[in-house]
């Protein structure tokens, strides 16, 4: 496995370094909903007479930053933002059957979650994610904080350093706004290179690191962690 140069700094300085706090996204990064999403959200847009994002560049770049700041940036109106919302949020949930995790992701969610503490911060509901959790027998996994219980995940991953200090919080996501929202967090953002956004959008947000597969996820981890 590839390891850049900021990994062998990080290593030489690994006597100051707290252990990981990993902090995933879902979708995109666990659940391979991208296919699912585009389909939902346009039609929902389409439902309100907005066609401008029912190109697959267009939705892409909504994840370019805050999203609801992306979509007024786009021209929707914003008194119609809640009304969005409350029409996609049932499109979504009711589509989960078709949606499914990303081949092997719930094994290494399993090894990591039993080496460290695991966190899912996400834009999508958290009972979904719970229950995905559940239906997989993911127990260690440290909690679920979704958009029903805050909107902003820089917050969110603010809140889960607090929950965890004298941990070093990484997070994972797929899109180039995850990445600058972690990093306004105080979170070391990786980005995942399977997920929505393409390497090359990644990049442009300067991740710490890009993985290519999830299989990079525990080597990672293990060459990260300071010995005990």
């Amino acid at each position: 496995m590839y390891f850049s140069t900021r990994f062998f700094i990080l290593k030489r300085r690994h006597t100051s370094i707290m252990p990981p706090l990993i902090l995933f996204d879902y979708d995109g990064v666990i659940a391979d909903s991208y296919a699912v999403y585009f389909e939902e959200f346009t039609r929902a847009c389409s439902e309100f007479g907005f066609h401008k994002l029912n190109s697959q560049e267009a939705f892409l770049r909504l994840f370019d930053g805050n999203l609801v700041s992306q979509l007024i940036k786009e021209g929707f109106p914003m008194r119609k933002l809640k009304k969005l919302a409350d029409e996609f949020k049932p499109q979504i949930e009711a589509a989960t059957a078709r949606i499914y995790p990303f081949p092997g992701i719930v094994k290494t969610l399993e090894t990591l979650s039993a080496r460290y503490p695991v966190m899912i911060i996400t834009a999508n509901a958290s009972h979904v994610v719970q229950a995905f959790l559940d239906k997989n027998n993911l127990l260690d996994i440290k909690g679920v904080v979704g958009s029903d219980v805050e909107t902003s995940k820089v917050k969110k991953i603010r809140m889960a350093r607090k929950q965890f200090r004298g941990h070093t919080a990484y997070y994972i996501g797929d899109t180039k706004g995850d990445m600058l929202e972690a990093r306004r967090a105080g979170a070391i953002p990786i980005a995942a290179g399977w997920g929505w956004h393409s390497h090359e959008r990644l990049a442009t947000a300067r991740p710490f690191h890009i993985l290519a597969s999830q299989d990079e996820l525990v080597p990672f981890f293990e060459f990260v962690t300071p010995p005990c």
